[in-house]
Parts: structure tokens; sequence; C-alpha cells
């Protein structure tokens, strides 16, 4: 078995078309169908059901589907360590963050490790906890950056606390509510409450931390990503709860303002996780090192 049939297979898992995936794989059809029938010949078994416009997995597809991504990863992994043992001057670097930590919290860490070692290619998936979770267990990623509330088997990974992070009640200074420098819970129940939706793990997180004292999200306004609600709320929408480093500069700018609860903090660790078997690539450990060594300050 070798890796270039395993990839074939894995983007013909993916595109469900020979067509699309030969495209994909810059080789013809003809070419793709040998590869495919080499490894289904053998493994003595079906990978795919074949239909003139589509293919789907047989159940032995399905068995080798988790198989084949390992396989791929390990080796590309194996690949990166080899070339950065001598030296980091070469190589790439694969992780992953929450749309929080990706867009407010890492860019100057990026910025720093880029100009330290600038022959390293980074490559930064931002993208939901649950999906970032799946792709380090395909060894898809060295680590992931997330918040500490989101669930982690810490018998498979090493769970590292990064940074804290703190999350304020937000409004437009126009807002009614704009000039108040503390609020009770139970009050935010009158207000358009602008937030992720409920299978969110930041909507799971206020509802945990914030029912206990009255909070029952009677007006809700679902929006799916956090810079469209910081959006809607600067325009007078409704309020929203934001992470403090996440508007810095709107409230410099005069453009948001943030109210404590009166009843408690909501406070947050953001965490560093990587599988405890792993063995890191020099890269990966080179710019943990540096995330380690600095400390975000709005």
């Amino acid at each position: 078995m070798d890796l270039e049939k395993l990839h074939a297979f894995l983007v013909l898992t993916n595109t469900g078309s020979f067509t699309r995936a030969a495209d994909e794989l810059f080789i013809s059809q003809p070419a793709l169908s040998k590869q495919i029938q080499s490894l289904e010949n053998e493994l003595k078994v079906p990978l795919f059901n074949r239909t003139k416009k589509h293919s789907s997995l047989t159940i032995y597809g399905e068995y080798l589907r988790p198989y084949a991504s390992n396989i791929l990863a390990n080796y590309r992994n194996a690949r990166e360590h080899i070339r950065q043992i001598e030296r980091l001057d070469e190589g790439s670097l694969r992780f992953g963050a929450t749309n929080f930590i990706g867009v407010y919290l890492l860019p100057p860490c990026l910025a720093a490790f880029h100009k330290h070692c600038p022959g390293i290619t980074l490559d930064m998936t931002i993208n939901s906890s649950r999906k970032l979770i799946q792709m380090l267990e395909n060894y898809e990623l060295e680590f992931i950056l997330l918040s500490d509330y989101i669930s982690i088997d810490e018998e498979r990974y090493i769970v590292e606390p990064w940074q804290a992070d703190t999350l304020y009640v937000t409004v437009a200074p126009s807002h009614p509510l704009g000039q108040r420098a503390s609020i009770r819970t139970t009050e935010l129940n009158r207000e358009v409450f602008i937030i992720k939706d409920r299978s969110s793990s930041i909507y799971k997180f206020l509802h945990q931390k914030l029912v206990p004292f009255g909070l029952s999200l009677e007006r809700p306004l679902f929006i799916s990503h956090q810079e469209a609600i910081k959006q809607a709320t600067m325009h007078g929408i409704g309020i929203s709860i934001l992470p403090e480093k996440s508007i810095i500069l709107e409230k410099a700018a005069g453009l948001l303002c943030t109210i404590a609860l009166d009843e408690t903090a909501l406070t947050r660790n953001i965490v560093i996780v990587r599988e405890k078997e792993r063995h890191l690539t020099p890269a990966a450990q080179e710019f943990l090192t540096l995330l380690r060594r600095m400390n975000f300050k709005p």
C-alpha cells in the first residue's frame, strides 16, 4: 500500500465524484480509477459504491477512512519533524484556534514567530472547537487553542493554561444602558440579546454561568459570527457579552461600552491542547515556547 493511493482514496471520499477527484489530484480519471482499483485489490474488498454520477463509501471504505487519514497525517508530521531537526529554516506548522483566539489573540504571536523563523510556513485553522478537536484527533493539527470550558479528554490530551480572558456586557454608547457601570443579570432579560446559537460553546458557557442568577434570554438574536455580533451591537440593535480583548479598538474609539455584572465575573482561561503521546515538531515546540513568553496586554 502506498501513500499516493491513500491520498487518492481520501480525495475521492471527500468529493464523491471520480471527475472532481481527478481534477483535484491533477490526474486523469482512468489513472484515478486504476489507483482505487489497485487499493481495493490489495485489501480484497470494495471501497466504493459506484454509479455514473456519484460514488459513496462501502462499509469497508468507512472503516478505512480514519486509518487512512491518520497514516497520511503521521507521515506528514514525521516528514516535517525530520526536515526541522537540524534547523528551523524550512518546513511548516499546522495548528488551530477558535475564532476569538485566532482573530484577536494570535496575530502578534504569528508576527513574532515569523520574524524569528521566517522559513517556517504557518498554517492556522480557525474553526469551531468541535471541528478543531476532531482535526487534532485525526493528527491534522499539532495543537489547538480553546477556551477552558470546552470538554477535553485529559487522559489523552495535555491541557496547558495560556492566559486569562474576561467577558463583559457590551452595548453601544447610545444605548439606554450605555452609561451604566454595572448591571444585574435579570435586567438583561428585557433587552435584545445578541449571541451565537444554542449549540455554540459560548452560549452553553453563558447559560451555565448566568441562568443561576436569573438570565432567561427572552429576546435572543442569533448571529453565528462574532464580528457580526460586534457590528450589530455597535449599531444599537441590542446588547451582547463579548471578550474584553476583542473590543479594545472599539472602546478606545467610543463605539462600544462595557458593563460589569453585579453578581459574578465572567472569566475563562485560554488553553493550549496537545496529545500526550505525540512528538511535536521542532517548529511546534518553538512556537509554544514563544506563546508561553508572550502575554497579551490590552
